[in-house]
């Protein structure tokens, strides 16, 4: 972890995220959708074990109940959120590291 620190590109601003970070976040936001509809999915996973291949005619109803509630959290300040929670590991690790150096330098003094 502390490679992607050292590689950091200096000409951005800590609080901006690469594409692969920006990837993650909205992963993590997918994975936090999910996590709050899982009631859903799970009734939409049951109709669809029940009606096979007719799936869609069927299960329209659980299908769109689950669509709304993923799509509730699929908004902007959602994924701010999960941004910031990205910033923030990143502050972290860079404070860690920090630490890590001044401990090292005490060390050789």
């Amino acid at each position: 972890m502390s490679e992607n620190i050292e590689k950091h590109n200096q000409r951005l601003p800590l609080w901006m995220l690469n594409p692969a970070e920006e990837k993650e976040a909205r992963q993590n936001l997918k994975k936090f959708a999910y996590a709050q509809c899982v009631d859903y999915v799970e009734a939409m996973v049951e109709c669809s074990k029940i009606h096979g291949l007719k799936v869609f005619p069927a299960c329209n109803e659980p299908r769109d109940a689950m669509r709304k509630c993923i799509l509730s959290y699929q908004g902007d300040s959602y994924l701010d959120v999960q941004r910031d929670l990205m910033v923030q590991q990143k502050l972290e690790r860079l404070e860690q590291q920090l630490a890590e150096q001044k401990k090292q330098q005490q060390q050789q003094k």
